[in-house]
């Protein structure tokens, strides 16, 4: 907007300083028309709002199947998920009830979480239960999705299936202040859910989350504490 102005303002000025030159040097002057506004917009070169490549048109479509996917999830009233090693072993078990419980079981610590509300319970093997309160650590899990400013490129990495489920194979690179994380996304072709996620945690640290059991009837009830 200033510069708009200051350029209005030059090109209002010039017209006045050329008819006062134009009447000292002779005795009939040509009167020179100030341009309308109209002109003088035609006249500057509007700034392009900055992009990032997943905004261009022909990505724009993979980024909203990624972000529509995430959208589709967040309103599904249950679903669970596993969480497994390169070599495909189930490092935690996951139960997902809207709007506001999730449990997880890790097996490899032996450790179990139910969230129901603002309320976290835990236990590690079979000890008891601890009782703490947590604001709305029932919603945390529940919630999770990307901010699409942050994401920074995707490619439509073709057709690849997870468990007999065709799906949308998608790479999604991420740019947080300094730092670019890549994700892989395998979305259903005929569901638009997301059926496999590979989330880079940091350089070295990747997690492979498996969903289903989509809106399966299932109850998380708080456990007994003491």
């Amino acid at each position: 907007m200033k510069a708009f102005r200051a350029v209005l303002l030059s090109m209002l000025v010039c017209p006045v300083v050329l008819v006062c030159l134009s009447a000292c040097t002779s005795a009939a002057p040509t009167r020179t028309r100030a341009p309308s506004l109209a002109e003088i917009a035609r006249m500057i070169t509007p700034t392009p709002t900055p992009t990032t490549p997943a905004d261009e048109p022909d990505r724009r479509e993979t980024k909203q199947l990624v972000l529509r996917a995430l959208a589709r999830l967040a309103l599904l009233r249950s679903y669970r998920a596993r969480v497994v090693d390169e070599a495909g072993r189930t490092q935690a078990l996951l139960e997902y009830v809207r709007p506001d419980r999730y449990r997880q079981i890790t097996e490899t610590e032996m450790k179990e979480q139910i969230a129901i509300g603002d309320v976290l319970y835990s236990r590690t093997g079979e000890g008891p239960w601890v009782k703490q309160e947590w604001p709305a650590i029932g919603r945390l899990m529940n919630e999770a999705t990307i901010p699409q400013r942050y994401i920074w490129d995707v490619a439509d990495q073709g057709e690849e299936p997870v468990e007999g489920i065709r799906c949308h194979r998608v790479q999604v690179t991420l740019r947080v202040g300094d730092t670019q994380l890549t994700d892989v996304y395998w979305i259903g072709v005929e569901d638009r859910l997301p059926h496999k996620i590979i989330t880079q945690v940091d350089e070295q640290t990747t997690l492979t989350k498996l969903l289903y059991d989509f809106n399966q009837d299932f109850q998380i009830e708080p456990p007994i504490a003491e």
